[in-house]
This record gives structure tokens, C-alpha cells and sequence, in this order.
């Protein structure tokens, strides 16, 4: 039976069977989560969390929680239930459970899709990782469907048009400030990922190599959407009943900004557009508009000026330094060229506002029929499947969060 160590050293045992995908989808979370919720007042955090300790139990060794001193399971172990017995050098393997090693096929999905995770975040530099970031609202639903709701913000008495105004005493304000919303139904498109096992693969890869070549196949796979979603947003989709995000150029903010050519003055009046309502924190664009824009002309620190000379130069600081928002650095995602499939066309930057831009919704209840299946047969097939979808937090009626500049030609 799969155990953790709790504060006192002592192994505490827990059953655990197919149900708990369907427990944790009840909870509207992760096995991992639910387990690490369940036990946490009670588990040594010293030797990892009460998830990983579970999984080391049966044999499953996620990254930075072997504190067992057992080997990685091969696939056939946790196919046969014997991972957890055969990774400590145990003969006597009675005590499996029912299902047979039922323990050990219930978590092997998560604990492959948590060794992937792990993986994955380590390369800080991957599109995903990036993308991430971007994201402010992470909402888990139960179902295929969700509604979305619209927040009409410039509408007559709406939160950019309501004014206070002075009022008598014990009296109630003559306007109050109106919220009006509109619902929209989504439907998130389903994704899924198989692996199947041959009888030489699972008597010789460990379930940490499977996870490995498992994660090279997700990072190309996110890759792409992840270019898919950035078209969404900014591009337009149909499915979401969105429009393309407005393009201002470069010579309307400089008209010497032409030609290819970017300006440091275009550069900072892009960013400071819409200052008092966002501030740009991302940006996405190929390399060759990434050194353009690197490569501005008029850039302070550019000019050169002989540093033996005495000179006059006092520095302008904004007296209201603290509320521009435009003046600090902006990270950069760097995407293939449009030519090479990227998302972005040549000589155009998206921007945007990480604090309130993107929601992304994920269908819970995908994985779990999947993960149930695994584990109740002696299948040697396993797969993933979710379903998610990312949308503009204020759909078209705020953009103010996003911004599209075109260096002009």
C-alpha cells in the first residue's frame, strides 16, 4: 500500500484506488493537489510533499522526491503492479490491492504529467513558460461548456464614464455607478496525446526516460498552439467572436519612423499610449523586429559624446515617476518569423498588458475518464486529454490591454 512519512518518521498508509481521479474531480482540482491538501498537517515536508511521497512508495520517483533510495520503475512494473515492491527489492507482493497494483496504474498519469511539468519549468526560455506569464486569470470548470461574461465598461454610467459628484448631507447620490455584463457560451475545443507501450519498452524504460521523451513531445506540441492562441488574441477569432486588435504606425506616433526604420521617440509613445488605463509588460515579435527595435534611433546612450569635455547635463526625472507606467523594461517573447510559421507578421510588435489581458478556462473533467481507464485495465495503452481555451479577459469591449505597432516601410 502507497505511504508517506509523517512528522514523527512513522510510514502512514494510504489506499489508494481509482476513485481518487474521480475525488479530485469532484473537488474541482488535481490528484497531485488533492493529495497534498489531504495530508499536509500531517506529512515530514522534509522529504517532499505528500504526492510525491506516494508515488516514491509505489515506485514512481518524481524529480527531487527519491528520498527512499528507491530505483525508477520500468513501465512493466507499474503495468503488473510490482513498482513499488520490485524498486525496493521486495519479494513478498501480496499486499497489491484490488484491482491488481491498482495503486501504482492510479498514479502513474500524474506522476508522468508531474516529472513532464517539472521538466518543462526548468527551461525558463520555452514559448509555454513564456506564454504563461501572460496569463492573469486561470479558471477550472466541469464540463465542455462555459459562459463567459463581458463587462461593458464604456457604456453611458460604466466604470470609465461614472463621475462622483457632491452631495447634500444624508442624501443619496444622484448617479450610481453601473456594472452591465454579457453572457457568451464557449465550447473548449478537446486535445489529446496517446503512448503505447511494446513488451521490450516496458521491461526497459523507466518511467522517468518515458516522462523525458514525453516532455520533448509536449514542448513541441505547446509550442504550436501556444502560436494558435497569440493568433486569437490579437489576430481575431471567428469561434470567439472577436476582431482583429487596431494597428497604430509608427510614423503616426514619428513621422521620421519610416523607411524600417523605428525611432526611440515612436518606441516610447507607443508604450505610453493608454498609460492611466494599462501598463505593456510583453511584448512578441520575430527576431529581425526585436533588433530594429533594439536598434532605434535616437536611443539614449547612443549619441556620442566626448567624455573628456566638461558639459552641463542635468537629468529630467518625472515628477510623477511612480505612475508611469511605460517607463520600466518589458519583456520580450521572441517567435519564429511569419515565413517560418510564426505568429507574428514581419515588422509588427504585439503588446500587451499581463495584469489583466488573457483568462484561460480548462476543462478539469477531461483527463479524468482517461486517467480511470489506465488504471482499472491492464491496458498497455495511456493517454492524456483536456480541453482548454484562452479568450480576452473584456472580450471587445476593452482592449486597451492589448496594442498592435507596424514599423512603417
Amino acid at each position: 500500500m502507497a505511504f508517506f512519512l509523517d512528522k514523527k518518521g512513522n510510514a502512514q498508509q494510504v489506499e489508494i484506488t481509482a476513485d481518487i481521479h474521480k475525488e479530485a474531480l469532484d473537488a474541482g482540482t488535481n490528484v497531485a493537489t488533492l493529495l497534498n491538501r489531504k495530508f499536509a498537517a500531517d506529512v515530514d515536508s522534509d522529504k517532499g510533499t505528500p504526492f510525491r511521497q506516494l508515488c516514491a512508495s509505489e515506485g514512481l520517483i518524481l524529480p527531487g522526491a527519491n528520498s527512499f533510495g528507491l530505483r525508477a520503475a520500468t513501465m512493466a512494473d507499474v503495468l503488473d503492479g510490482k513498482a513499488g515492491y520490485q524498486a525496493a527489492g521486495v519479494t513478498n507482493n501480496s499486499d497489491k490491492g484490488n484491482p491488481f497494483g491498482v495503486a501504482a496504474r492510479s498514479l502513474a498519469p500524474v506522476a508522468i504529467i508531474d516529472i513532464v511539468e517539472d521538466l518543462i519549468a526548468k527551461d525558463r526560455v520555452t514559448d509555454e513558460v513564456t506564454f504563461n506569464q501572460m496569463v492573469k486569470q486561470e479558471i477550472a470548470i466541469n464540463g465542455d461548456n462555459f459562459i463567459q461574461p463581458v463587462v461593458s465598461y464604456g457604456t453611458t454610467g460604466g466604470p470609465e464614464q461614472a463621475k462622483a459628484q457632491r452631495v447634500s448631507e444624508f442624501s443619496e447620490p444622484s448617479s450610481m455607478l453601473r456594472l452591465s455584463t454579457a453572457e457568451r457560451i464557449r465550447s473548449l475545443p478537446a486535445f489529446s496525446m496517446g503512448i503505447e507501450f511494446s513488451d521490450k519498452a516496458q521491461r526497459g524504460l523507466t518511467i522517468d526516460v518515458i516522462a523525458m521523451s514525453i516532455a520533448r513531445y509536449v514542448e513541441v506540441e505547446r509550442d504550436q498552439r501556444i502560436y494558435s492562441y497569440l493568433s486569437a488574441l490579437f489576430s481575431g477569432d471567428g469561434d470567439l467572436v472577436v476582431g482583429a486588435i487596431s494597428a497604430v504606425t509608427s510614423s503616426s506616433l514619428d513621422a521620421a519612423s519610416t523607411g524600417g526604420v523605428l525611432t526611440h521617440k515612436a518606441w516610447v509613445k507607443f508604450l505610453a499610449r493608454n498609460r492611466k488605463k494599462r501598463a505593456i509588460t510583453h511584448i512578441i515579435c520575430d527576431i529581425d523586429t526585436y533588433l530594429k527595435i533594439e536598434a532605434r534611433t535616437g536611443r539614449p546612450g547612443s549619441n556620442n559624446y566626448d567624455p573628456t569635455l566638461a558639459r552641463i547635463d542635468p537629468q529630467a526625472v518625472p515628477a510623477n515617476m511612480a505612475q508611469i507606467t511605460f517607463g520600466g523594461n518589458v519583456k520580450f517573447m521572441i517567435v519564429d518569423s511569419a515565413a517560418e510559421g510564426g505568429p507574428v507578421p514581419a515588422d509588427t510588435v504585439w503588446a500587451l498588458d499581463a495584469n489583466k489581458a488573457v483568462t484561460r478556462v480548462t476543462n478539469s473533467a477531461a483527463s479524468y475518464t482517461a486517467a480511470e481507464a489506465f488504471a482499472l485495465r491492464r491496458s498497455t495503452v495511456m493517454r492524456w486529454d483536456w480541453s482548454e481555451a484562452v479568450y480576452r479577459s473584456f472580450g471587445d469591449s476593452e482592449l486597451t490591454p492589448f496594442d498592435v505597432l507596424t514599423i512603417t516601410a
